[in-house]
């Protein structure tokens, strides 16, 4: 296992064999929302350039707040379906652009952003005719249809976590019935597509775990992927949700349909400094490295952009990973590190791992280079000690750092000699380069501080009281 969770601490041995492999490293380069800025934002900035260092390959088009949702692409409803006019495509047009032109591929999600808009909450008045505009929507962008393009979009998410009433306010049943006629439509149109849901916010509720997939199966809708959100402090919980996610799948004989986790971040309810700060990078790079094994198609971490305001940086709800103005937040520099192992063969690891540390390594094809990346999540200081064999002494040992002083920083830079002892204290995350090229990666750019009033834990329980009554008040 990659990790296991405790909090108890030890040396730690890892032991890397360089001719052991196992299996190719998946970067997970999946995010909401972006490169664009929220529309609404005064001096906000496109960060296609940001999302490329990163290695950003898919955006699902959740929470843009207007383009891309149904009711600004079909502001009336009673208009027709079939007619060019009854659609404003202008600005999901230039989400959709910005993504395609950035050189990604889109995640659509079909349905609403979340707001206070009881009226976006309600079910459709008529699900065949919603079906229908999903399906113009597919039409504008894959078949050209009014002054559309052909971007072969594959995934369809239909609605967004019908388990909770900021989302969805009719009934179980009712979404059932949704997801059942949209799927069909989309797929009778187009079978090449992908559609899937039902994007729910818990999976501990079984309306839409086992509920939902025996509606599925009894009914023999379509459904190419299953999609999930999770928000925790503990990484190895969502790992846990994966696999469980995976062998329900399997034992509804959906052994094809895919398995996308399509919202995760850390608590919501933490403060904002554990949303910017080493705390989250760690708990990034513990996740990244616990989805290798955890049987995903795709992990689309929320969210990649955001409006910045006092108030959500107060309740602690700022989960960007860049600032509005550009700015990278220190967990941003984990995917810029993991974008470094892209194309690397993943190695086999011994160790003794058992309080909270974890580690992926990879070697380039070419084997002039072998990355590592290893970070403590929450557990105590420790000394880890990596044994790397059968890769020659001409290699140069680079070390990078990531914590609250760190951003990416080279720390050493020496001969390697076989054998590498390394301080992993709380909270830090590690990358560490092997390599005989002169070539290095560039250290990571500064990031984002962390105003003073945003540092001062005796607030904490305030803002958590003031924001769990919000999301209450928003969400059921």
């Amino acid at each position: 296992s990659s990790f296991t969770y405790s909090l108890h601490s030890n040396n730690i041995t890892i032991s890397i064999d360089c001719n052991k492999i196992d299996g190719e490293i998946k970067i997970f380069g999946d995010i909401n929302a972006g490169p664009l800025s929220i529309h609404y934002v005064k001096n906000g900035v496109e960060l296609t350039q940001q999302y490329n260092q990163i290695g950003i390959n898919f955006v699902r088009t959740h929470d843009f707040y207007g383009p891309t949702d149904i009711s600004n692409i079909f502001p009336d409803w009673n208009a027709s379906v079939d007619d060019e006019s009854s659609y404003n495509f202008t600005e999901s047009d230039k989400v959709i652009n910005s993504i395609i032109n950035g050189g990604y591929h889109v995640f659509y999600r079909l349905g609403e952003s979340a707001s206070d808009n009881n009226r976006l909450r309600q079910p459709p008045k008529n699900f065949t005719k919603w079906a229908e505009i999903c399906k113009h929507i597919v039409m504008h962008y894959n078949d050209g249809w009014n002054n559309g393009y052909h971007y072969n979009i594959k995934y369809w998410e239909i609605w967004n976590e019908p388990d909770l009433k900021g989302f969805w306010n009719g009934t179980v049943y009712q979404y059932y019935k949704l997801y059942s006629i949209t799927a069909r439509i989309l797929k009778s149109y187009n079978s090449s597509i992908k559609v899937g849901g039902p994007c729910t916010s818990s999976i501990y509720n079984e309306n839409f775990t086992k509920k939902f997939l025996e509606y599925i199966v009894k009914n023999k809708i379509p459904i190419d992927f299953y999609s999930w959100h999770m928000y925790t402090s503990n990484p190895y919980e969502i790992y846990k949700a994966s696999k469980y996610i995976r062998n329900l799948l399997d034992d509804y004989g959906l052994k094809n349909c895919e398995n996308i986790n399509s919202e995760w971040n850390i608590d919501i309810l933490s403060p904002q400094r554990d949303k910017d700060n080493a705390k989250n990078a760690a708990f990034t790079a513990c996740c990244l490295t616990l989805f290798q094994d955890a049987n995903l198609s795709h992990a689309f971490r929320y969210r990649g952009t955001q409006d910045n305001n006092w108030l959500m940086k107060l309740l602690g709800f700022d989960l960007s990973l860049f600032t509005y103005d550009g700015k990278y937040k220190t967990p941003a520099l984990v995917y810029l590190a993991m974008n470094y192992m892209k194309d690397n063969i993943r190695l086999s690891i011994h160790s003794n791992i058992s309080n909270g540390i974890t580690c992926l390594a990879g070697i380039s094809k070419d084997k002039t280079n072998v990355s590592i990346i290893l970070s403590n999540y929450e557990a105590k200081n420790s000394l880890c000690i990596l044994n790397i064999t059968n890769i020659s002494n001409d290699y140069r040992f680079i070390h990078y750092l990531i914590d609250d002083s760190h951003h990416l920083q080279i720390i050493e830079n020496k001969t390697f000699n076989g054998q590498i002892p390394i301080e992993v204290n709380h909270n830090s995350v590690h990358f560490i380069r092997l390599t005989n090229s002169k070539s290095i990666p560039k250290e990571g750019p500064s990031v984002a501080p962390i105003p003073f009033l945003l540092r001062l834990p005796f607030l904490d329980p305030i803002f958590k009281i003031i924001g769990i009554i919000l999301l209450f008040w928003l969400f059921g």
